[in-house]
């Protein structure tokens, strides 16, 4: 935005010095100077224009920062029990399904 800002004040400012003649926009008319009043006004435009652009580079920019919240991943916990009296626990597949299972298998 700020350089949008500028390059199109220095292009109004050009632009305004380019109509009146290189000269002819800051008092000077054929080799003899007018006192500065020989545009008649030809310093507004460039002035207010300046002033836009030194209050636009000159004004504080507010930063936002958010924080993320922080994902605590859990993973599940294996409980595990100790056997029946009389069994001990015993990895098998399943034939039907092909599954392993813990199962608890007498002494």
């Amino acid at each position: 935005m700020k350089k949008l800002l500028l390059a199109l004040s220095l292009v109004s400012v050009f632009q305004v010095a380019s109509a009146h003649g290189p000269y002819r926009a800051f008092g000077w008319h054929g080799g003899y100077y007018h006192g500065g009043y020989g545009c008649g006004g030809c310093w507004v435009a460039p002035a207010l224009i300046g002033g836009v652009v030194g209050y636009e580079l000159a004004r504080p920019e507010t930063v936002i920062v958010e924080q993320q919240p922080s994902i605590v991943v859990q993973q599940p916990q294996t409980v595990v029990q100790a056997p029946p009296p009389g069994y001990h626990w015993q990895e098998m597949v399943n034939p039907q399904t092909g599954v392993k299972q813990v199962v608890a298998v007498p002494n």
